[in-house]
């Protein structure tokens, strides 16, 4: 590979360790991509961006007075490509989740660092191609910084398709359908949408207090649900009068979560 068809990429980090690490396994595991520079702080890194031409972030969350947040809100965030890193911090890491972007989790590990590498790579090829899919990029980084702030559940999602995301509002969503390792989205306006992820991620992502997982195939938006019937067994009927199952074994805490609900 020409050094000039390299992705250049800055490593944003408070740690120096944290850095020298990435650094070294980028160097010696990812052909194709070159850490042409380090920053220690958000203001540092937007010095850098000025005056090298970088085209990658790996951009740490956490760091003390600005965090990688505030750096991606403060730069013209549609001119790079991110790879965030983050420890187990449970809000950041759903909203990375929700958001469609790559990270990876500390300690990081060659395997998924390669993959995300092997994506940048992908997507500099896609973006340099279609001006759709960097302005769906931008959208995906908004919606991430948005989903952030959140302390219950995300309120959007970008869900990843063959040609970029489709960032959604969970208001839109009457209920997810599992279909084996994909996800069925059923919207308000009776579109669907399937995505490649397990039914489980977006469980994991979607305020409990408003969405209801009925059965192990089936999760509910309960504001869009209609009645609940006994007949012939437990059904959850939204507002399109699908008719939803609701497992013998969530039926109790099924009941408890709408009552809930209703009191809110």
């Amino acid at each position: 590979m020409k050094m000039t068809d390299m992705i250049n990429a800055l490593i944003v980090d408070d740690e120096q360790p944290a850095r020298d690490s990435l650094q070294y396994m980028i160097t010696n595991y990812c052909p194709g991509i070159r850490v042409a520079a380090q920053a220690k702080s958000a203001a540092e890194a937007r010095e850098i961006l000025k005056t090298t031409q970088i085209e990658a972030l790996f951009l740490d969350i956490s760091m003390p007075n600005e965090n990688g947040f505030a750096l991606l809100e403060s730069i013209d965030n549609s001119k790079y490509l991110f790879v965030f890193v983050t420890a187990h911090d449970q809000y950041v890491l759903r909203a990375l989740r929700a958001s469609a972007v790559d990270y990876l989790q500390k300690p990081i590990d060659v395997v998924e660092l390669q993959n995300a590498v092997e994506k940048l790579i992908q997507f500099k090829q896609y973006k340099s191609a279609s001006g759709v899919v960097s302005d769906n990029y931008r959208q995906t980084l908004d919606s991430l910084v948005s989903n952030a702030h959140e302390k219950k559940g995300v309120h959007r999602l970008c869900l990843p398709g063959m040609q970029g995301f489709t960032i959604l509002d969970v208001e839109d969503i009457l209920y997810l359908d599992a279909d084996s390792n994909y996800t069925i989205f059923h919207l308000k306006n009776l579109k669907k949408i399937v995505v490649s992820k397990s039914i489980k991620e977006y469980e994991d992502v979607l305020d409990p207090d408003t969405f209801f997982r009925v059965h192990k195939s089936s999760i509910i938006n309960l504001k869009y649900l209609k009645e609940f019937s006994k007949v012939d067994g437990y059904y959850a009927v939204m507002e399109d009068n699908s008719s939803i199952a609701v497992s013998r074994r969530r039926l109790p805490d099924f009941l408890k979560a709408l009552d809930e609900y209703n009191k809110k």
